[in-house]
């Protein structure tokens, strides 16, 4: 990589302060990068957690002001999918192109804030555990985990422990986001560890609800008019207005309206979907992941799912992200275990998938009403059907506040109409939906991606 001299003598100035830990985790020569000018800093390795969890992070120092910027962790949904997948094909500062190589990212969050990818639970990514019982995961201990990584990242980079810190996730996040809020309040309450500078959290089309996910999916499919009105017509008597509805037959009736979509991409309705050898090559199936978790092996239940302009947008990204991961020299420059074959989501981890009926409401109105003064932004991509904006406006709207004058008003970028905002009266809390974006928002509208983070951080979204 080739750095100017200033950025290149910022750069030792900054090391200076630095743990001996985290100078060894310092990614000094990234595979792919010759000829980029990188003027950040950026740190990847292990933290261990409970003395047998290696924890994988990747922290970006913001290419604004590290040294006084937020600090936000970021992780992505599943229950068992990484928070690389945001590095590489989100909001993270590279992108990887077909030949592997890396470019520069003009809309990562790193803008304006210190960035940690965190890849969690034990069996996510490069996370790993010699315990076999490591890989057992719910959503009570989820957000345990994820609370004392946070703790042991703040003493290898102390100076973050007085920034601001945020943490952020997208649809499953919409459990691990306010469970893990509510585990760092408490912990603040009761001391017992050092308090964290918690501000809030923001996450993106959130599996909130049960609703939120299937029935809003197959909502937002006839919304979309991609299913036939026959189709439609049958499984709202058997199975939305039925007084007892045979799950067999609604199971049948969800997967015949699937298989009407064809090959539109889930995520994302209105985009393009990647045609080459590479989803064969790495594994990645996307229409398989997503009738995994949204079929039981029985027909006892459905189960939820995880998982840029169109002409921008790159449908192999996620494959090429594979790809590089997977490159030995990869994993040796970001100091992982090279022994484990990275995928996008994890099939060691054993996720207690009963939790996803768990409704996250209550959860909302407690970190609300407890006075923890919590920025809480819920966004959500309009062309996404995997939790659809249906699914989220089924419950926001339910948690009991009132709204005040900005109700649905226009938000726009660029003196464009980008989506719609509502904020509630004496809360925090706003609701924000990206126009166009899919199921990853700043994967499918990246410059609306930014502006929203930048002008959440800045509290223009919740603050009175």
């Amino acid at each position: 990589m080739i750095w100017s001299l200033a950025v290149f003598s910022a750069l030792l100035s900054a090391v200076n302060a630095y743990t001996e830990q985290a100078l060894a985790d310092q990614v000094v020569n990234l595979p792919g990068t010759t000829g980029l000018d990188i003027p950040f800093n950026q740190f990847s390795g292990y933290l261990t957690v409970d003395g047998t969890k290696n924890m994988h992070y990747w922290l970006v120092e913001s290419m604004n002001d590290p040294a006084n910027d937020p600090v936000a962790f970021w992780t992505n949904g599943g229950p068992g999918c990484s928070g690389l997948l945001g590095f590489f094909t989100e909001q993270g500062p590279f992108r990887v192109n077909g030949d592997l190589t890396l470019e520069m990212n003009q809309y990562a969050w790193n803008k304006v804030s210190n960035m940690v990818f965190i890849e969690s639970p034990v069996g996510v990514g490069f996370s790993y555990s010699d315990i076999k019982d490591d890989y057992e995961a719910d959503d009570a201990s989820t957000a345990a985990l994820n609370y004392a990584l946070i703790q042991e990242f703040l003493k290898r980079f102390p100076e973050f422990s007085k920034n601001s810190m945020y943490i952020s996730s997208e649809s499953y996040g919409g459990h691990y986001m306010p469970t893990l809020a509510k585990y760092i309040v408490d912990q603040n309450t009761a001391g017992v560890n050092p308090a964290l500078n918690f501000k809030g959290f923001a996450v993106g089309n959130p599996y909130t609800t049960f609703y939120s996910g299937t029935p809003a999916m197959l909502q937002t499919y006839w919304g979309h008019q991609v299913i036939a009105k026959p189709t439609w017509d049958k499984y709202t008597e058997e199975c939305l207005n039925a007084i007892k509805p045979n799950l067999e037959v609604c199971e049948f009736l969800f997967m015949d309206m699937y298989l009407q979509t064809g090959n539109l991409n889930p995520y994302a309705l209105d985009y393009p979907v990647c045609t080459e050898d590479s989803v064969a090559k790495y594994g990645r199936d996307q229409r398989y992941w997503f009738l995994k978790h949204h079929l039981s092996n029985s027909s006892a239940a459905l189960r939820q799912a995880i998982l840029g302009d169109v002409e921008k947008y790159e449908p192999c990204a996620e494959d090429y992200a594979t790809a590089y991961a997977n490159l030995a020299e990869v994993k040796k420059a970001i100091h992982v275990n090279d022994a484990i074959e990275w995928s996008m989501c994890s099939y060691s981890c054993r996720y207690k998938q009963s939790d996803g009926s768990t409704s996250m409401t209550p959860l909302y109105n407690y970190l609300i009403d407890g006075g923890f003064g919590l920025n809480i932004l819920v966004y959500s991509g309009d062309d996404d059907s995997v939790c659809g904006t249906i699914g989220t406006q089924d419950w926001i709207w339910d948690l009991g506040y009132e709204v005040d004058g900005r109700m649905w008003q226009t938000y726009t970028v660029n003196q464009q109409t980008a989506g719609y905002l509502t904020k509630w009266t004496d809360t925090k809390l706003a609701f924000l939906t990206i126009h166009g974006a899919g199921h990853e928002v700043p994967t499918y509208k990246p410059a609306e991606s930014l502006d929203m983070w930048a002008r959440y951080l800045n509290g223009e979204f919740t603050d009175a």
